[in-house]
């Protein structure tokens, strides 16, 4: 079977400054795509993220949030502390906090706004003794 990779997608109405927002969060660059309506980050693991503008042909309605885009840093002894400092940084984008952020016994997390209302989530997981990072990543 062929090496396959898995890519998000995200519409958007303004794609060049939406992926710019995430490129920020990630500490990395957008670039363009096929077209002025069509912007990506790539993701470590080959993954990539795509922002688009829907053609006129495309019904586009929001609908729930069954699926949502989860941003991971390394486990911390500390993740709460991380995840604060995280929010404030996002905010500081024109990302805002959907409530307060939850502790839980896996770790910190927070739900977040883009600026054009999409959530997504936040994620610190705690570093525990004798678990290997790599199984929390």
């Amino acid at each position: 079977m062929p090496l396959m990779n898995i890519n998000f997608v995200i519409a958007s109405k303004n794609p060049k400054e939406l992926s710019g927002f995430y490129a920020k969060i990630n500490s990395d660059k957008a670039s363009k795509g096929f077209n002025s309506n069509h912007y990506f980050i790539s993701l470590s693991n080959r993954s990539k993220i795509h922002f688009y503008n829907p053609n006129e042909n495309h019904e586009w309605e929001r609908k729930g949030n069954s699926t949502s885009l989860c941003f991971q840093r390394e486990p911390s002894e500390e993740p709460s502390k991380i995840v604060k400092s995280w929010t404030d940084e996002i905010s500081r984008l024109g990302g805002s906090a959907i409530g307060i952020a939850k502790l839980a016994n896996f770790g910190s997390e927070q739900w977040m706004l883009d600026p054009e209302g999409n959530h997504f989530l936040i994620l610190v997981p705690y570093l525990s003794k004798g678990s290997a990072i790599e199984s929390l990543m």
